[in-house]
């Protein structure tokens, strides 16, 4: 009698131990799905070789360099500020049509792409030089920048693209010929979608691929790039002292004046022109402004 109550004890305790390795199972499964939903959540938050940053534009100015005009946006890194001309390339994410500045309006959404090596001002919001690519009404879908392979999966695993006949491919140059799946391969681009499959790397059927410069062409584009493009904004009192200079502020009225052993460069805010020596007239890449009670000018004044 004893030895049957002890068998059924044995039986019910396996029992037990069965259902808690199925138990245990079950629940490693379903952390391994929650971690994949954060991989996905986290797609386009790191880039290699270029970056993305996108908001709401607040203004868009013209400076004080022909043809350039300067964009503003706002958002939650505490926006960024870039300048345009005719040579830059301006997508609209709505139909895949080319743009230009003129179309880039305030309450406008939009995407901005630049190298990760573009140099960057110290102001804020931070001024960055001239970008490779702006899209335009970029609110629609989810994006990414990333490198893809021969199987169209970006080097970081985490997306995959199946291109159909409804993704819209284009290029920098804004050619009319008809790009396929085999264009992407082994490039860096930018990656507009909606759904993904909850697998590793995620599957996407993309809506828009904007092919972006190979890495050589991109350093020729910077070497080649105007110096006006690549000055930075900085703050003045700080550049100053830096630079050994003394820096006379006259009201918002009067140039701002800075000296340094006998020499003077006068500062009209508003303006990129500046004056050395009381007679030479400078232009800077970029108008001297006054913000949050803060001058920044172009540091090219400095060099």
């Amino acid at each position: 009698m004893n030895m049957k109550k002890n068998m059924t004890k044995v039986m019910a305790m396996g029992m037990v131990l069965t259902m808690l390795a199925g138990t245990t199972v079950f629940a490693v499964d379903r952390t391994a799905t929650n971690d994949m939903a954060a991989t996905g959540s986290e797609m386009d938050v790191k880039e290699e070789g270029f970056v993305t940053d996108s908001g709401k534009i607040i203004s868009v100015e013209k400076s004080g360099t022909d043809g350039v005009s300067v964009v503003e946006i706002e958002n939650k890194n505490g926006g960024l500020r870039f300048a345009v001309d005719a040579n830059s390339l301006i997508l609209d994410r709505k139909d895949g049509s080319y743009k230009t500045v003129a179309d880039l309006t305030e309450g406008m959404e939009i995407a901005v792409v630049y190298s990760a090596n573009s140099p960057m001002g110290m102001s804020l919001p931070p001024y960055l030089g001239s970008v490779t690519a702006v899209v335009a009404n970029a609110d629609a879908d989810n994006m990414m920048v990333g490198h893809f392979g021969d199987d169209l999966t970006d080097e970081t695993n985490k997306l995959q693209l199946n291109i159909s006949d409804e993704t819209r491919i284009l290029n920098m140059e804004g050619a009319k010929i008809k790009l396929s799946a085999a264009d992407v391969k082994n490039r860096d681009a930018l990656v507009f979608y909606d759904i993904t499959t909850r697998s590793i790397p995620a599957q996407t059927t993309p809506s828009l691929v904007l092919l972006l410069p190979q890495a050589e062409e991109v350093g020729e584009e910077m070497e080649n790039e105007p110096k006006m493009q690549v000055q930075m904004m900085v703050p003045l009192r700080e550049a100053a002292k830096e630079n050994g200079y003394t820096v006379k502020w006259q009201g918002k009225q009067k140039p701002i004046v800075l000296e340094k052993d006998g020499t003077s460069i006068e500062i009209t805010l508003g303006s990129a022109e500046y004056v050395v020596e009381g007679d030479m007239v400078m232009k800077a890449a970029m108008p001297s402004e006054l913000k949050d009670g803060k001058t920044y000018v172009s540091s090219e004044i400095f060099n």
